[in-house]
């Protein structure tokens, strides 16, 4: 586990992709939204060329088509920026952590980066502070506490329900004792 991290910023990402497996798909889209001293600081919001056709499953769930990517970089093109928002020993966070991290990781391992961040779950923070609550998927979590989300299913619009989520367990239970129940910790040796 991390220790120190009251201070640490945390990154609040989220991505759509092309499927649901993080060697054989792609990351179709990215958001990051980097939240410090109690405030948001940066965000990145982009589409990515997959280099792959975008299944129509995947279509009809997030609403990007093909004629959305024509035009949008490649992964090489969002890593730096991606890579400063990370600075700092930045915690990353998101809903069901280790689907956004490992195709984010393989993604970077493309570019021969080692990516290894600090992580931590909000899936595990709502059932640490509701543990009787009998869902924790993100609609659940956005209904119960009643964000809005202009965007459902892309990833700016999930990210920053991650955020107002975050912001409303600060409001209820302090931020030292939301920070110490992140529970982040850094992932072990590549693993595919």
């Amino acid at each position: 586990m991390i220790t120190k991290k009251s201070n640490l910023p945390l990154v609040f990402v989220d991505i759509e992709t092309t499927g649901s497996s993080a060697y054989h798909d792609r990351v179709l889209e990215v958001a990051a939204i980097r939240f410090e001293s109690g405030r948001v600081t940066a965000r990145i919001n982009q589409l990515i060329d997959p280099g792959r056709p975008i299944p129509a499953f995947i279509t009809g769930l997030t609403g990007i088509a093909e004629a959305d990517i024509w035009q949008a970089p490649s992964f090489l093109a969002l890593s730096d920026d991606f890579l400063k928002l990370m600075e700092g020993e930045a915690i990353f966070l998101a809903h069901n952590v280790w689907f956004d991290y490992r195709f984010l990781r393989e993604e970077f391992r493309r570019l021969a980066i080692d990516f290894v961040p600090a992580l931590a779950c909000t899936v595990k923070l709502s059932r640490h502070f509701y543990p009787h609550q009998p869902s924790h998927r993100l609609d659940a979590v956005i209904e119960r506490h009643g964000i809005t989300v202009t965007d459902r299913h892309r990833a700016l619009g999930d990210a920053q329900a991650l955020v107002d989520f975050y912001e409303i367990l600060i409001a209820e239970h302090g931020d030292a004792i939301v920070r110490e129940a992140l529970q982040a910790r850094r992932p072990m040796a590549y693993q595919r």
